[in-house]
């Protein structure tokens, strides 16, 4: 029998068999250092090109608000060329006038945001461990100091005023000769984040970043991680950069060089370009819950098998304990696709700097932002809603000058036979306005006597439409005359004037709400930085903070894995409310109700800490005294809370007479 061996085909086999075997999930790129993604760099100039208009109108906006308000183009009729009002009004002959009431709409509302002073307060999710709250809320306080938060904020919300975004960038590294948390403010101009985005919390944003200009040694020093090879090599991308010079522009802070920015090349040809990454990007990940620690985490699917072995041994040891099968705590796990932030440093043509897993325990990246008003995906900016009132007013306002220019104001009209014999028109009109001038001449039948005219201007009703423009600006941006500080009217009361003021700030409430917002969150990325980075004890004693003295002490074994509430309250670090809590606590002194250290370390004293600290001075005096006395054989029978004669002379000297009295009357007790 004859048997013939069949030979399998590859490309059949192929074509009617595919191989099974599926690709894993993952949108990261294996590179090597310095590869160019370019996908990554299109998705970035894309989202830069997006916010084109929204910078425009943010120029439009800073420039009503702070520069100039004829700066709106407008087509010439003679030349056909765009040109702006204000060189349209002088081609005309006219003065273009300006009244700037924007300037201080933003001014107001910006005072009123820094008079009620805030602060970040943290609450333990444990409520039996409120302690740690304190400590936290003392810590990130401090943060606030040493980035000076409350100026920035303050910078911050003018800005949030005039183009409707607030951002923040909070980062830990070496900075000013220290290792801490820094918090940085991000010029609008410089971000770009992606177009998919519409709650208004902006939790659905998978695309922002940001462009650096620095020096070439900055992105050495940065990038080369610690390689001398990665320096030479970032110093061949950035070989357009001149080295020599450090400044190349002679106009400084009147200058506007920075309106006509580009995504790829930078502001001067001394600075690198940077650009600044952070995208959602996708893997196939096992989430994974611990039942006997209660855990819930993520890991890597090459760890199943660990995860198997794990509770193989779990088993075993639960077993032997008699532990039924369904009660025992093993570790389930199951398949998903983690949505994960991945940060890019990018040269501007498309080389990786640095790129990696975001390494903050937030497991975000590292921006705050806040767009308001966010509605249907477009910005309103609060300085956006009465503009048209600013050029209304200026318009009215240059448009009675130029009446008043135009119109007759004190001309001479005299008959030319009037003119006596022997002088001339201009004689005549120069003798006219001498003080106690005397002109001769004979008069002549049918000859009126010379007059002047003047042409009254104020019946055109271009006063009373500006005072409407005036009550309109008022009543459309929520900032009445009361808020702004003006002098009430004759016969005002004092409480009608009050609810103005408390009025008017109640139409801004939802403004100061969307940035406190922005605030919190900031705040909370400061705290998982501080959690994740504070790895040593830290004093962090704050000036007026009334925190207890063991809260003073950063401990990071104490709250290092603690979970916090974090809100933005009204500061207690006012002089009001420390005047306040100082007489409140002094009433319970002189009560005898505290003592003189629950005094000092509850009140906000200035020289508290001191005083505490002389107050232990002596009482370890006193202590030692007493053990000496004790090792030296003259024990004396103590009850306690009852100090011996001689120690307590010397615990009394130089003491309050209130405090000695108080000492007496507990030892009577």
């Amino acid at each position: 029998m004859n048997t013939t061996i069949r030979k399998a085909n590859p490309k059949l086999a192929a074509k009617f068999f595919p191989n099974k075997e599926r690709e894993n999930i993952d949108t990261i790129q294996k590179r090597s250092t310095f590869d160019r993604n370019e996908n990554v760099l299109m998705d970035a100039f894309l989202a830069w090109t997006g916010l084109d208009s929204f910078r425009k109108m943010c120029d439009r906006n800073e420039m009503y608000t702070f520069v100039d308000q004829w700066s709106d183009k407008v087509l010439d009729p003679k030349s056909c060329k765009w040109i702006t009002e204000r060189q349209h009004i002088l081609n005309q002959g006219n003065i273009p006038l300006q009244n700037n009431r924007l300037r201080g709409i933003v001014r107001s509302v910006s005072g009123v945001f820094q008079s009620t002073q805030t602060e970040p307060v943290c609450v333990s999710r444990d409520r039996d461990k409120q302690a740690k709250g304190e400590m936290m809320s003392a810590t990130i306080q401090y943060v606030y100091q040493l980035n000076k938060l409350w100026g920035l904020d303050a910078a911050c919300f003018t800005n949030f005023l005039v183009t409707g975004v607030g951002m923040f960038r909070s980062t830990f590294g070496w900075r000013n000769g220290k290792m801490d948390v820094w918090t940085d403010l991000v010029n609008h101009r410089r971000i770009f984040f992606d177009n998919h985005m519409e709650d208004p919390r902006h939790w659905d944003c998978h695309l922002v970043g940001e462009i650096h200009d620095v020096g070439l040694y900055d992105v050495m020093s940065q990038f080369a991680d610690g390689s001398p090879e990665k320096a030479e090599e970032i110093r061949r991308i950035y070989s357009y950069c001149d080295r020599d010079r450090t400044i190349s522009r002679v106009e400084n802070l009147v200058k506007d060089a920075r309106r006509f920015q580009n995504f790829f090349i930078p502001d001067d040809e001394t600075r690198c370009r940077v650009i600044e990454v952070w995208k959602k990007e996708s893997k196939e990940r096992l989430l994974v819950h611990d039942k006997l620690t209660g855990e819930f985490y993520k890991t890597e699917v090459e760890d199943q098998l660990q995860l198997i072995r794990e509770n193989d041994k779990r088993k075993a040891e639960q077993s032997a304990e008699g532990i039924e099968v369904k009660d025992m705590k093993l570790i389930e796990y199951q398949w998903f696709i983690d949505n994960y932030w991945y940060y890019y440093y990018m040269s501007p043509q498309g080389d990786i700097l640095k790129e990696g897993e975001t390494p903050f325990w937030h497991e975000s990246h590292p921006y705050s932002f806040k767009i308001y008003p966010f509605f249907n995906g477009r910005v309103y900016p609060f300085v956006g809603d009465f503009i048209d009132q600013q050029r209304y007013i200026n318009r009215l306002i240059t448009m009675q000058d130029f009446v008043t220019r135009a119109s007759a104001k004190g001309v001479l009209a005299i008959h030319q036979d009037s003119i006596p014999d022997g002088m001339t028109a201009k004689d005549f009109a120069d003798e006219w306005a001498v003080f106690n001038g005397v002109i001769v001449y004979k008069g002549k039948p049918g000859i009126e006597m010379p007059k002047q005219i003047v042409n009254n201007t104020t019946q055109l009703g271009l006063t009373d439409m500006l005072q409407i423009q005036l009550k309109l600006l008022e009543d459309i941006s929520g900032v009445q005359g009361a808020l702004q500080g003006q002098a009430p009217k004759s016969g005002t009361p004092a409480a009608l004037y009050l609810q103005q003021t408390q009025n008017s700030a109640t139409s801004l409430t939802e403004l100061f709400e969307a940035f406190r917002e922005l605030r919190e969150e900031r705040d909370m990325k400061n705290m998982k930085l501080i959690q994740q980075f504070y790895s040593e004890p830290r004093y962090i004693n704050i000036n007026g903070n009334n925190a207890r003295p063991d809260t003073m002490v950063y401990d990071p074994k104490t709250v290092q894995n603690a979970e916090f509430d974090l809100s933005i309250t009204e500061s207690t670090s006012t002089p009001a409310y420390r005047l306040v809590m100082n007489d409140f606590l002094m009433q319970l002194f002189s009560a005898q109700q505290i003592t003189l250290e629950e005094l000092l370390q509850n009140g906000a004293f200035p020289f508290a800490d001191k005083l505490l600290q002389s107050i232990n001075a002596r009482k370890e005096e006193a202590m030692a005294a007493q053990q000496a006395m004790m090792n030296g054989g003259q024990v004396q029978p103590m009850q306690q809370g009852i100090v011996p004669q001689d120690i307590q002379q010397q615990m009394n000297q130089n003491t309050n007479p209130l405090v000695q009295q108080m000492l007496a009357g507990n030892n009577a007790a």
